[in-house]
């Protein structure tokens, strides 16, 4: 991996099954969203606290077995490189 990228692990579920497209060359990306949603204690009690939506995708083979082998609300883990796409000021 280049230098400066951002490794991360998440683990949670399938918001919708896998879509499988492929760029103008023919390579096959699949694209999907992972939900992960922490349980925090709180006032006594586990709650869910607030989740993360995460855009993904998985290139050549490893999208065309996402494809195949997941479907939505499975639980996955997905590692890889976190890119930014875009932000909101606050």
């Amino acid at each position: 991996m280049a230098r400066g990228d951002i490794n991360v692990t998440v683990v949670g579920n399938l918001v919708a099954d896998p879509e499988l497209r492929y760029t103008n060359n023919g390579t096959p990306v699949a694209n999907f969203r992972v939900a992960s949603v922490p349980s925090v204690y709180r006032d006594g009690q586990w709650v869910d606290g607030d989740g993360v939506y995460i855009n993904c995708s998985a290139w050549k083979q490893a999208g065309e077995n996402a494809v195949e082998s997941l479907a939505k609300g499975m639980r996955v883990i997905v590692t890889g490189r976190l890119k930014q796409r875009s932000w909101e000021k606050d």
